[in-house]
């Protein structure tokens, strides 16, 4: 096959490349600090202030221009390039010529090897969807240049060796030693995950970006963009490899110690955090809880002790609470800020807000912390008294990690927050307000939150500039995962680009018999597909031990409690998989009692439904919830 030993030879020439680039990336740098040591010997060895001086200032200059500041060491030897660009210029100094596309780039000395993703104006045709011999027309560093596209491949290389091409009408497959013409089709994140045997949000999807990603992506804008889609549609990819572009564009306005990324619990936290440096670099990836406490300490609040139980959590999450905070704070001066929080509670205006009837008992708990100096606060306080510090605080003033600071925050499954909770994450950006917002208020989950809450927020925000990208199609699951989502949630989303997939109930008749059923099918698909994840979710908590001890002895389980990405079986519970995906799913007994038809639960079968890639098997002795029947 000539086209597979055309790109066996390139990779080679590659490799080559990568080895050259080291070389001279090291010879570079110890040549600059040898002179640097001549320079630091000399100024010890002068004797007059004067040399001494122009010495000093030499030094400066030279480390000024230190090869470590801008030849960076080339990271993606494994996999250095996942796309090829063929295009046919018109000015004949260009003509014919092919980019490869990465994750990052790489000089082969004056020549660029392969381009960056991120260099949206040069990478933009392979993510746009072109035909092969359709015309194009770009503007690269300000000069028009047109022509036609000659090529749009995709390539998989896995530990330095190339497996896999991909072209609009072929695919050539490296199975069992050997290449195959006309391999699978197109490679989903599923397959891209159990072929490199990682389940987490790596860095390998960038070759999978659609053109209405791509988009929204490079959308070059200051302010808040909100990425608004269906479950698979793409938001956490946009907004993650949004934020990476952004700070790859504009290095001098995104600085990656000034941005932050929020996601809705510690399992979405783990499931980005855990992502190769490239994409994000040193950037912060933290859930609203772990940030909220650390931007108090920035504000000067210490020596706080943190609860989960709070009987009055959902009326200190009410959209109303924002407005009671303006109206305390102008009409207050700043104390302790603890003793602060207390006092607003116990304030009439505020127990008669949240309370329809008598708050007589969430009063006197507040007078009680307040008279004691309370300084164990649940969550739901928290968000309440980060606001009222930032508040306290004179208009314009910067404290980093906490206020007016932030060049740029990414907010995943903000539906999720409370309308405090996220002003305070708007508080805490830089006078830009440079936000990305990821929302679905059809994966609204939590039955305790203030539905108007961040309809009030997106409101306020609108007034101010705020943009919307629509993502239309789902990619993750199957046409059939699709429509059974679409049953349940009473949403019809675009499937056109979805693949096959399976949807298979098994009814039994008792847990006993669920359980065994359960065992039986996921021992089936580990056998199958040794390097996929498989997920295994149900809605209470308590039932993660029975159906782990079902589990025992099953190859690839992962521990109880333990949250991993890697392949095999992971048991979990509903509340705990936003934003994640796993390649089948198995749904333990979504019966009527525990899916009720209200919002959030019918949101919650909805998020639990789309986690699967290729095949969802729902089990069950109870009688199923409406919308799965």
């Amino acid at each position: 096959m000539e086209i597979v030993e055309q790109e066996v030879t390139r990779l080679d020439g590659i490799h080559e490349a990568i080895e050259r680039y080291a070389v001279d990336r090291l010879r570079t740098i110890a040549k600059h600090e040898a002179y640097t040591k001549e320079l630091e010997q000399e100024r010890l060895n002068a004797v007059g202030w004067h040399e001494k001086n122009d010495l000093t200032e030499k030094l400066v200059e030279h480390g000024h221009h230190s090869p470590r500041k801008y030849l960076h060491e080339f990271t993606q030897q494994a996999s250095p390039y996942f796309g090829i660009l063929g295009i046919h210029d018109n000015d004949k100094r260009i003509g014919k010529k092919e980019y490869l596309i990465g994750n990052q780039t790489l000089m082969d000395g004056q020549r660029v090897a392969i381009v960056d993703w991120r260099k949206a104006e040069i990478t933009g045709p392979f993510y746009e969807g072109y035909d092969i011999g359709e015309e194009y027309e770009l503007t690269i560093r300000g000069v028009e240049r047109e022509g036609v596209i000659t090529r749009r491949d995709k390539v998989a290389i896995s530990r330095k060796a190339l497996t896999r091409i991909e072209t609009p009408s072929e695919v050539y497959e490296l199975r069992g030693g050997e290449w195959h013409k006309n391999g699978s089709a197109c490679e989903s994140t599923a397959d891209t995950k159990e072929r490199t045997e990682d389940h987490r949000m790596v860095d390998s999807i960038a070759a999978l970006i659609s053109p209405e990603q791509f988009r929204a992506i490079t959308k070059q804008r200051e302010g808040v963009v909100v990425i608004n889609g269906a479950a698979g549609a793409g938001k956490t990819t946009v907004a993650l490899h949004r934020l990476s572009f952004l700070m790859f564009d504009a290095p001098e306005k995104y600085r990656p110690e000034r941005c932050i990324v929020l996601m809705f619990n510690r399992v979405l936290r783990d499931y980005v955090k855990q992502s190769s440096d490239t994409l994000l670099g040193p950037v912060r990836v933290d859930t609203y809880s772990a940030w909220s406490l650390t931007a108090l300490a920035a504000l000067g609040v210490h020596s706080l002790k943190t609860s989960f139980d709070d009987p009055f959590g959902a009326q200190k999450k009410s959209s109303l609470m924002p407005a009671l905070l303006a109206k305390y704070v102008k009409e207050t001066s700043k104390i302790e800020p603890v003793t602060d929080l207390w006092r607003f509670l116990m304030q009439e205006y505020v127990v008669s807000t949240l309370f329809q009837d008598s708050g007589e008992t969430f009063r006197r708990e507040a007078e009680r912390k307040f008279e004691a100096k309370e300084r164990v606060l649940s969550f739901s306080d928290i968000s309440i008294l980060l606001r009222l510090a930032q508040l306290r605080r004179p208009a314009g003033t910067v404290v980093l990690g906490a206020l007016n600071a932030y060049d740029h925050i990414v907010v995943d499954e903000a539906q999720d927050l409370s309308s405090l909770e996220l002003r305070t994450i708007v508080a805490a950006t830089s006078p830009a307000r440079s936000l990305t917002i990821c929302a679905d208020e059809k994966q609204q989950i939590l039955s305790f939150l203030d539905s108007q809450g961040f309809s009030s927020v997106m409101a306020q925000l609108h007034s101010q500039g705020l943009e919307k990208e629509n993502l239309t199609v789902s990619y993750r699951c199957p046409k059939e995962i699709v429509d059974l989502a679409a049953q349940v949630s009473g949403r019809k989303v675009d499937a056109s680009r979805a693949h096959a997939g399976v949807v298979e109930f098994h009814a039994t008749k008792t847990s006993t018999e669920s359980m065994a059923k359960m065992r039986q099918l996921v021992e089936a698909l580990v056998q199958a597909a040794p390097g996929s994840l498989t997920g295994v979710i149900c809605k209470k908590k308590a039932d993660i031990k029975a159906l782990h001890a079902a589990l025992a002895g099953v190859r690839g389980l992962h521990p109880e409690g333990e949250i991993s990405f890697s392949p095999g079986v992971q048991v979990i519970h509903a509340h705990a998989i936003k934003g994640v995906e796993f390649s089948h799913v198995i749904l333990y007994n979504p019966s009527s009692y525990d899916y009720r038809q209200t919002d959030p639960d019918r949101n919650l079968l909805y998020v639990a439904i789309t986690r699967a890639c290729k095949s969802l098997h729902i089990v069950h002795h109870q009688p199923l919830a409406k919308g799965l029947v």
